[in-house]
């Protein structure tokens, strides 16, 4: 109702990561508004997307148009384990309507309730480039809306900019197109990539939620018994973040639950997966196993002691468009991350 009262009171821009090549087919003008996957008659479309607010004042966030101050009905979070963005930082937060629950039938994948809502902040060369929306607008699981707000040089504003921009306020940061925008959070049912069981299972710190804190408040349908932490990775420490960060950076595509033509690598750490380290799915469809794309140098997905044998770090560390992983949301390799490969390719027997 909010976005409809915005709409009578003057033009509204739908928001949204739009087609590089111009945005989506389907998107309509209406009195000023883009819809997204809307029809003429101003019923949702076939993702549940309304019209949404132009600005990411009108979102919830923030109770100022700069986002000095974030919104008390609001909670922030940290994944354990973050998605590389070229070394830009990071805030993240979310909004879950009061009363309500997160189904977590399925730990693996949550389901979160109509009315929730996800942002995520990018900062780069100390410049505030963009905040992204995530807003569950119906029941299905893909009733998702994305949602890109770029900020502009005096840092006061953020207005939407449905088909992206690129080199955002001069630096090296693009801001995703719609299309973008789903070819990542697409790949998953839960369709919110960071925040779920194993993502927020550690102690948060002073200011910030985590699993524990979900539970107490009743805001899980199914929560984990025991204590924390509830979902521990298998392995050694170098092993550990090998999966977490294979998991978020590589297991939103390399998942069983995917779309696309992915193999059968499994690179998703899964609640019910983690009794053993040679067990996990990114250790038992990669070390050893043959890799399917003929790559120079590469014996096997991963091929124990020897990274440079290994399609999984030659990937990862390639600077040829069409062969670097992860294909999209990055232009450098992240130094972190390739070390974190090398010493767990280099340690396995």
């Amino acid at each position: 109702m909010r976005a409809l009262s915005c709409l009578l009171l003057g033009p509204l821009v739908l928001l949204g990561c739009g087609d590089n090549g111009g945005g989506p087919a389907d998107a309509a003008a209406i009195d000023g508004a883009v819809a997204d996957a809307m029809p003429v008659d101003g019923t949702p479309g076939p993702d549940a997307n309304p019209l949404m607010p132009g600005t990411l004042a009108e979102t919830g966030l923030c109770v100022d148009a700069a986002c000095t101050e974030i919104a008390s009905d609001v909670l922030a979070y940290t994944p354990s384990y973050i998605l590389w963005s070229d070394g830009a930082t990071k805030r993240r937060w979310i909004y879950l309507p009061p009363g309500s629950q997160i189904d977590t039938s399925d730990m693996d994948y949550w389901q979160f309730p109509v009315g929730t809502k996800l942002w995520k902040e990018f900062t780069r060369d100390g410049v505030r480039v963009e905040t992204r929306l995530l807003q569950k607008n119906g029941p299905d699981p893909g009733d998702w809306y994305f949602a890109a707000f770029a900020w502009n040089e005096a840092q006061d504003e953020a207005v939407a900019v449905p088909f992206g921009v690129v080199d955002a306020l001069g630096t090296d940061h693009d801001i995703p197109s719609r299309s973008d925008c789903r070819k990542c959070h697409d790949r998953l049912t839960s369709r919110a990539l960071g925040f779920g069981a194993i993502q927020l299972d550690h102690d948060a710190v002073t200011g910030e939620i985590d699993l524990a804190d979900l539970i107490a408040d009743g805001a899980l349908s199914a929560p984990p018994a025991g204590a924390a932490p509830y979902f521990p990775l298998p392995g050694d420490a170098t092993t550990r973040a090998a999966f977490g960060y294979l998991h978020s950076n590589c297991g939103n595509c390399h998942n069983p639950t995917t779309d696309i033509n992915t193999t059968d690598m499994d690179l998703r750490l899964r609640v019910g997966l983690l009794g053993s380290a040679d067990a996990a799915p990114a250790w038992s469809t990669t070390v050893g196993v043959p890799n399917s794309l003929t790559l120079a140098g590469a014996t096997a997905r991963v091929e124990a002691g020897m990274p440079d044998h290994s399609a999984v770090y030659l990937r990862f560390t390639s600077t040829n468009d069409a062969l670097r992983m992860p294909p999209i949301g990055h232009e450098l390799i992240d130094p972190t991350g390739q070390q974190i490969l090398l010493d767990w390719i280099t340690a396995i027997p």
